[in-house]
């Protein structure tokens, strides 16, 4: 029958940090199950190009490189589309592979996938022995999304309620795509710009590929060091929550008591169709320290209430959606109050539409199942990376979401008892990597201290999933290995980006700076813009520079013939690059169509050139290979293998790699290869096989 087996992906783990914080004693049931098994250098293992999240997550999900399954950044582009054209790549149906659950599925095993890029939608090969909780609609797509997150200020004072709204752009800051901003790239999807709609392999679920335009990206895009150190998010963090203002007043209108010396505010919600009511009040009857939310004036229906520095409990609320009555669910926290009731600052959460989240599970009982015993969730709160009471509300509705993740998996694991294969994913250390890394670097700012520890937290509530998840291990029967699909690193001191490498759409400062792309602004929309008949080549999401090819991209302006020398005059260019402000070259190497082969990329959704810059001005991850480090921190991809088929507490010589682990597993498992491999099983890491060194 062979082991069962769990693969537990941490986004954005980096073994420098883990090896680290083991010395300290704080990653306890990580360290367990490196004593316990069985790891290569540096608990490290090689991962796919670029170092960035569908396509090193794909590779773990089907034992082969982009090249073969076909994901090759956040976003992929097809040749023949548009070259401002990209598509969601958070989706199985762009796997061009065969994935590792429908192997296991074909065989007749039961298959638990919770949250794990690549799964969904549910493809339909074997899908009767596969159970799905979707990664939708907690990160990076927030699909349920019915209401954005709020920083609300209630001040003494007579003014109007006054709301600035979040700003909503088409892309993936920080590795996450918000509600909205997929909605818009849905709405232009479906009116034309996808040349790319049918899946390989069609699914039970009604979800349609999403390819969109970006506008282009300037050197806006691109902040200087000391923006990125302020802020600590080098992709921006102006407006990412609505903030809401509103007049604490004696109460007014009230149909019910209220406590004395009680004083109210409203706010809207629902896209300001409705209003709800914040009350504050002394429960010592002279500090002020509660704070209350009701449905109205005229009910006595208490929806929350919570004291400084407490959340809510949920709050399950009504909203209009699109002319339909939408059950929705959130929390508030209080991030501060003045004792004397004059001012008083809360987070409210997204607001998740209570029934939406049915839409990604599959079979379609399993919310209807699930949801009584696992209950609401809401996603993780972004306001304001400076402030420390609002970054602890930040870790908590971290610790919050990871902690539904447990309850979930438990109730997977006790409905589902015949399970053999288990994949997961959570992301709470890429967001932080995001957020705080460059600000973790001593020299950078004066609390510099603070930011690397609130990195190493998440650290922490990583290791608390993960022990939890290995408490299955107590049959003697399930083999766990523990990955992440890149890591990150800063930038020194004084280095930044100048404007070349981006998740999504084509970055113009530095090729424009070469002569190779020309770009404007339009003043109706303020979105920058191409010149396509005057650009030669553009650089398009993480890694890559396309040609304006003509016959093959659809504003091409270079002539078949004249392709190789314009490769070539590219790279050389590229090369004689430098910094404008350190002097030094920026980009590390490139790659042409022929040559980036050997590093598994190719095909239909890469460039003209593979390149990645010195590890220095990579932005986090994604821009340079996934073995390079900086300031003490690395963008290598984990690996650990503990439990049954494992060696107890070896460091093996063997290089793993990304492609290794699918094998690995089908061996453990006994279960058929899955048809596409590509890398092979890793044999120094199982009991009973003898690894003689020859150095």
């Amino acid at each position: 029958m062979g082991k069962r087996v769990m693969m537990i992906g941490l986004d954005g783990a980096d073994p420098f940090v883990i090896k680290r914080l083991i010395s300290q004693g704080r990653l306890p049931n990580i360290k367990k199950a490196i004593e316990n098994g069985v790891v290569g250098e540096n608990m490290a293992m090689i991962g796919a190009f670029p170092s960035v999240t569908p396509p090193n997550w794909a590779s773990l999900a089907t034992g082969n490189w982009p090249k073969t399954h076909g994901v090759t950044c956040f976003f992929n582009h097809t040749l023949g589309n548009d070259l401002d054209v990209m598509g969601m790549n958070w989706d199985a149906q762009r796997v061009e592979s065969e994935l590792i659950w429908e192997k296991y599925a074909a065989e007749g095993k039961t298959c638990l996938m919770l949250n794990y890029c690549e799964a969904w939608p549910p493809r339909n090969e074997g899908k009767e022995n596969c159970v799905y909780i979707d990664g939708s609609g907690v990160v990076p797509f927030l699909r349920c999304q019915g209401g954005f997150q709020k920083e609300i200020v209630l001040e003494e004072g007579d003014f109007p309620l006054k709301e600035i709204p979040h700003y909503v752009e088409k892309g993936a800051g920080d590795c996450v795509v918000y509600g909205d901003a997929f909605d818009e790239m849905v709405k232009d999807s479906a009116n034309g710009y996808s040349a790319e709609k049918a899946a390989r392999v069609s699914s039970p679920i009604n979800l349609p590929t999403v390819d969109t335009k970006f506008p282009a990206q300037g050197s806006e895009a691109f902040p200087s060091y000391e923006k990125i150190a302020a802020t600590g998010d080098s992709m921006g963090d102006a407006a990412i929550a609505d903030r809401m203002f509103s007049a604490l007043k004696e109460p007014t209108g009230f149909a019910f008591e209220l406590p004395e010396g009680a004083k109210a505010a409203s706010i809207m919600v629902n896209n300001g169709l409705l209003r709800r009511f914040f009350v504050i009040s002394a429960s010592d009857g002279v500090h002020y320290d509660t704070v209350t939310l009701y449905e109205g004036r005229k009910t006595e229906k208490v929806m929350g209430q919570a004291k400084v520095g407490e959340w809510s409990d949920f709050i399950f609320d009504t909203y209009n959606l699109n002319d339909k009555k939408e059950p929705m669910v959130y929390r508030f926290r209080v991030i501060e109050m003045d004792p004397e009731g004059k001012k008083v600052k809360i987070y409210l959460t997204h607001q998740i539409k209570a029934n939406g989240y049915k839409d990604y599970c599959y079979p379609e009982n399993v919310w209807k199942d699930m949801y009584p015993e696992v209950g609401p969730f809401v996603p993780f709160g972004k306001f304001d990376l400076i402030d420390h009471e609002c970054l602890e509300t930040t870790v908590e509705s971290w610790d919050n979401l990871y902690q539904w993740h447990e309850k979930a998996a438990d109730w997977m694991f006790k409905t589902y008892p015949d399970w053999q294969l288990f994949y997961t994913h959570v992301h709470g250390i890429d967001e932080f990597n995001h957020w705080f890394i460059h600000k973790s670097v001593e020299g950078s700012n004066d609390d510099y201290e603070h930011y690397a520890e609130l990195i190493n937290r998440m650290y922490e509530i990583n290791d608390r999933y993960v022990g939890k998840l290995m408490e299955q291990m107590d049959d003697g029967n399930t083999a766990v290995i523990i990955t992440s699909d890149h890591a990150a690193i800063p930038h020194s001191v004084g280095d930044t980006n100048p404007g070349i490498g981006s998740l999504s759409a084509i970055q113009t400062p530095v090729m424009e700076e070469l002569g190779l792309t020309k770009s404007y602004v339009d003043e109706k929309t303020g979105m920058r813009l191409i010149k396509w008949d005057e650009t030669i080549a553009v650089a398009q999401r993480s890694s890559y520079i396309y040609i304006n090819l003509k016959g093959r991209d659809p504003q091409g302006i270079v002539e078949p013939e004249d392709y190789d020398k314009t490769v070539q005059m590219v790279i050389d260019k590229l090369y004689g690059y430098r910094h404008p402000v350190t002097g030094e070259r920026v980009i590390s190497f490139c790659l042409t169509r022929d040559e980036m082969e050997m590093v598994g990329m190719g095909g239909n959704h890469v460039g003209d050139i593979l390149y990645q810059v010195v590890p220095t001005y990579c932005n986090e991850h994604a821009f340079a290979p996934s073995t390079t480090t900086n300031e003490g921190y690395s963008l290598n991809n984990l690996c650990i293998m503990s439990g049954a088929g494992f060696k107890k507490g070896v460091e093996i010589n063997r290089t793993i790699r990304i492609v290794d682990v699918v094998p690995t597993i089908c061996h453990l498992g006994e279960v058929p290869m899955v048809s596409n491999v590509e890398g092979g099983v890793i044999w120094q890491a199982l009991e009973g096989f003898e690894e003689k060194n020859y150095k």
